[in-house]
């Protein structure tokens, strides 16, 4: 992360699924840079914990609790989260799941249901209530949901999550297209490979050691020349897109989605 770098002082910024992996890589990078953060998940345990981190080194935080399947907690978050810090200045939609059942030909209806539960309704829904936010405030800000490259090139092994992530993306730029007048930017960012939670239920089904399935397939696409960076993706480089992305860098930006997957051909 470049030194000083200051670009959100006194903003308000509200990450969703904000007490692991990449969301609190991105609840740290934005206090770093001066935000006021809301770190909002439905894991109290690792959401307070996270901002604790952020005010031992001095950053502002608060946690606030949040079950994104459901309207009415998305809500009140917004709505608390206001009366602590403001107007939302950035939001960031990175809360979501995996499948247990990864088969297309497997999955049950309910299963399918709970994953676009979270990932694309819950999106959609925490995304409108942060817009519908700025709009009453009168601020010109930013929102940037987490998609994935998967979202744009589907694996037989992540039926549901694949296509709720493609919903991301196109919802994603219609709200863009909604939110233009009013000065708010839209954008989506689609991690590659990053190690965290998301992968147990994969590693739960191939019977695979934990933490051991994205080392597994960073090495296969390395070996086949299928990843241009050699390494796996970190929360910290997923961040700093979008921090980007929310920063006045990019206000010439909207209604796109940014690869940040070093470069990986998801053709294997």
């Amino acid at each position: 992360m470049e030194e000083n770098l200051k670009r959100f002082i006194g903003e308000h910024v509200i990450i969703t699924g904000a007490g692991s992996g990449i969301g609190r890589g991105i609840a740290h990078r934005f206090a770093s840079e001066g935000a006021q953060v809301t770190g909002a998940d439905v894991d109290q345990e690792g959401g307070k914990k996270v901002v604790d981190e952020i005010k031992a080194r001095g950053g502002t935080a608060q946690y606030l609790y949040v079950d994104v399947s459901r309207e009415e907690s998305i809500n009140d978050l917004v709505k608390k989260a206001h009366e602590s810090f403001g107007p939302i200045n950035v939001a960031v939609s990175n809360a979501g799941i995996s499948e247990t059942q990864s088969s297309c030909l497997e999955i049950s209806g309910a299963e399918w249901d709970r994953i676009y539960g979270v990932n694309v309704r819950g999106s959609f829904m925490f995304c409108r209530a942060c817009g519908n936010n700025m709009m009453d405030n009168d601020v010109k800000g930013s929102i940037i949901t987490i998609s994935s490259t998967m979202g744009r090139t589907s694996k037989n092994m992540t039926g549901a999550y694949a296509s709720s992530k493609s919903a991301v993306i196109m919802f994603t730029k219609s709200l863009a297209k909604a939110l233009a007048s009013m000065g708010i930017r839209v954008n989506s960012v689609a991690p590659g490979m990053v190690a965290t939670n998301l992968y147990r239920p994969v590693e739960g089904e191939m019977m695979m050691e934990k933490d051991s399935f994205v080392p597994w397939i960073i090495e296969q696409c390395i070996s086949s020349g299928q990843l241009l960076i050699p390494r796996e993706g970190t929360p910290e480089d997923m961040a700093a897109a979008v921090t980007f992305l929310a920063s006045k860098d990019a206000a010439y930006i909207t209604a796109q989605c940014i690869s940040v997957d070093g470069g990986m051909d998801w053709s294997w």
